[in-house]
């Protein structure tokens, strides 16, 4: 595990550890001021218990969106390091036709698809969530605008490479004390390929199995 890692574990655990001690110090308070004072609650116990109660969920909110919810920024170069990776399609034959890339249902419950490619030797499957088939005359799809690329770059793949490539764009969390916090620290964070074809023809579309 990354080192950095623990400081998000160590959070947590003192998180808990805080409940624990404001649900004591809360019933603590209140049967003193019923011994004491000879009532269950005054302005000041409210108050008191109210915010120990607002710093719990606030920090525990805190936690929560460093762990889940902060979305990856491809431009916070001091928080993610970010990768281009370009590789050429390899045309594939069967009886029926030659294709680039073969499309399939994920499962009959969601639009999702799943794309498979060969390139370098193997066999890569990525997600429509994070990949879109380009077939059209731009070579920047708009889906893909959203990510850092080189337009120079996959311009001269157009060229090169008969307009047959992936494009992939990734992001890895850096060591840093905000990623440790949300247990991210040297993990992938998110990534994006374009899958790019001369035209539709060279799809091979198969039903759901």
């Amino acid at each position: 595990m990354n080192t950095y890692n623990l400081i998000g574990i160590a959070a947590w655990i003192l998180l808990l550890i805080y409940l624990v001690f404001i649900c004591i110090n809360i019933r603590s308070r209140h049967i003193k001021n019923i011994v004491v004072h000879g009532k269950k609650r005054s302005v000041r116990t409210v108050i008191i218990d109210l915010i120990e109660v607002v710093i719990f969920f606030a920090v525990g909110y805190g936690l929560f969106y460093a762990a889940w919810l902060r979305p990856v920024d491809y431009t916070a170069t001091d928080e993610v390091t970010v990768r281009h990776e370009y590789v050429p399609l390899v045309l594939q034959t069967d009886e029926d036709q030659s294709y680039y890339v073969v499309v399939q249902a994920a499962n009959s419950k969601t639009p999702v698809k799943r794309y498979t490619y060969w390139a370098d030797g193997s066999k890569v499957q990525v997600s429509s969530h994070n990949a879109v088939l380009n077939y059209d005359e731009a070579y920047l799809p708009v889906r893909a605008a959203g990510y850092p690329w080189s337009k120079k770059t996959l311009k001269k793949l157009e060229r090169s490479s008969d307009r047959a490539f992936a494009a992939t764009v990734s992001a890895k969390y850096k060591d840093t004390i905000l990623n440790g916090l949300g247990m991210h620290a040297g993990k992938n964070a998110d990534s994006f390929t374009i899958i790019r074809i001369p035209n539709e023809q060279l799809i091979n579309v198969k039903p759901l199995q």
